[in-house]
Order: structure tokens, then sequence, then C-alpha cells
């Protein structure tokens, strides 16, 4: 009888102990995996390539296109300035950051420019438009714009014309109108009035033909074309006048697509110690804006 006992109980050791070492193994590998096999570290956030040369020389390299009055122009000295300029100046300074200015960029090379790492920033009047998204970043607008198409008065007097309904009004009347090259008022224009459209790579060269009889109207928006009637009215020159208007789109800086770090910065700076203080307001009405 103990020997069958024996027997029985050793029946039923064997499974037991071999669940036991099963669960001791299993133990001992909970254990030992991350010694053998170390868990994987959370993926890093991509690093901003432009905030990293920027902080390393506290120096923001910045183009703009100094034909474009009250936003940025060049004064009597060459300097250049505008209200664009000195919004700037002062995010800069917030951030600890020296201005370093590239003025000799073409308005259309400005986004390129940006995208090579050429500079850092575009600071140029840029309208917050859908089709620049594929390749550059925007901070947060400033300013919102309205369109203008402006023409001498005479022109308008002599032609019968008092206001446009629409920008196909250009070319049905046979107008020819400027825009410059790569700006959102050039792309309107292809689409609606093509046949009307001539392209100028610089807006004043437009504005001057426009005062000499070239060409019969110039597409471009507030606060530049408000600038370019009261200059006209401070020299004495023929009256300006608006013919067509309609709202426009805001106002901002570009970056490249990943800055993030660079824009998050100028708009935490923006938000909170310049819109927030009113000092943009004060800003606008400095410069007419």
């Amino acid at each position: 009888m103990v020997e069958g006992k024996n027997m029985a109980v050793s029946k039923y050791v064997a499974p037991i102990g071999m669940v036991i070492i099963a669960v001791v193994a299993f133990a001992i590998g909970l254990y030992a995996s991350p010694l053998i096999f170390p868990a994987k570290e959370p993926p890093k956030a991509p690093e901003d390539p432009v905030w990293a040369r920027v902080s390393n020389s506290s120096r923001i390299i910045v183009a703009t296109e100094p034909g474009w009055p009250p936003y940025e122009f060049l004064n009597a000295t060459g300097g250049v300035v505008g209200f664009e300029i000195e919004l700037m100046e002062m995010i800069a300074d917030e951030l600890n950051l020296t201005v370093e200015w590239r003025t000799n960029i073409p308005f259309d090379s400005i986004i390129p420019a940006v995208e090579a790492m050429d500079v850092d920033l575009g600071v140029s009047g840029f309208s917050v438009y859908i089709d620049r998204l594929e390749v550059i970043q925007y901070t947060m607008p400033h300013s919102i714009t309205e369109g203008q198409v402006i023409m001498l008065q005479s022109r308008a007097n002599a032609l019968g014309i008092t206001t446009l309904t629409s920008l196909a009004n250009l070319t049905q009347l046979g107008l020819k109108c400027a825009a410059q090259s790569g700006t959102t008022q050039a792309d309107e224009l292809s689409e609606v009035a093509p046949g009307s459209l001539r392209i100028y790579t610089d807006y004043l060269l437009a504005l001057d033909d426009m005062k000499r009889g070239a060409i019969d109207a110039v597409y471009a928006e507030t606060p530049i074309t408000s600038n370019w009637i009261f200059e006209a009215e401070q020299h004495g020159e023929p009256p300006i006048i608006v013919v067509y208007r309609r709202p426009y789109y805001p106002v901002a800086f570009v970056a490249r697509k990943d800055a993030d770090t660079l824009v998050a910065k100028i708009n935490g700076v923006l938000a909170e110690k310049i819109i927030a203080t009113a000092k943009l307001d004060q800003l606008k009405q400095k410069w007419k804006c």
C-alpha cells in the first residue's frame, strides 16, 4: 500500500515541478529581458534646424524687399525701415537676437531662400496664401489688408470708370493692369484677367509706368496702395484713386516648414509681448498701417 501511494505521489510531482520551473523561468525572463533587449526610447521630436542655427549664433537672417512702404522701404541714407522692420526688431529684442537684414533678394526669390536656409525668415508683406503652405509655414498674422486696383484719376475719368465690380472688368474694358511677380495679386489676375496682366519684378516700377501712362492700373493691397495715394498727394503729383477693392488676406512672416521652434517663439512674443500690450496698435499708428 505504501509503495502504491509513493507511485501516486510521484505521478503528480513531475507535472507540478514542471509548472514551478516554467513560472520561475518566466519570472527570470521578465527581470532579465530589459537587460538583454533594452526598451526602445520614445522617438524624439525632430529638431528645428533653423532655430538651432539662430540660437547658436544669437543672430537671425531676415530677407525683405524694401519696395513696399510703409511695411519696408529704404530711407534717405539707404537704411531699411518700416512697420514690419520695426516689428521684427521688437520680436528679436525679446528673443535676445540680432537681426541681419538681407535686402538684395527679389520678392519672388525670398520663399526659395527660406526653403534653402539661405535666410532664416521672410518678412516682406507676405499674404497668408494657402498655396504657399505646400513649401513654407507662416507665423501668427499681424495684419489684415484690403486688395485694391488703383488708377490715375485722369485716366479713370477719360474712360468713364468710377468703380469696377470685379477683376474681370479689367479684361472687359481692355485695361493693362500690373502686379509684381510672385504676389497673390499676380496669381489672381492670371486666373481672372490674364489678358490684362502685366508682370513686373518691382511694384515701384509698375507705379512709375502707371504714372507715365504705359499701363492703366496697378493691383496691390493696403496699406501700400494707401501710401502711394498719400505720397502722390503730398508731392503734388496727379491724384490716384481706388477703382476696385475687396477684403484681402492676413499678413505674416514666412519660415521653413520644419522651423517649428522658431515660429513658436515668434508667435509667443507677438501674442504676449506685442499684441496683448497694445504695442502692435501703436506701431500701426506710427506707420499709418
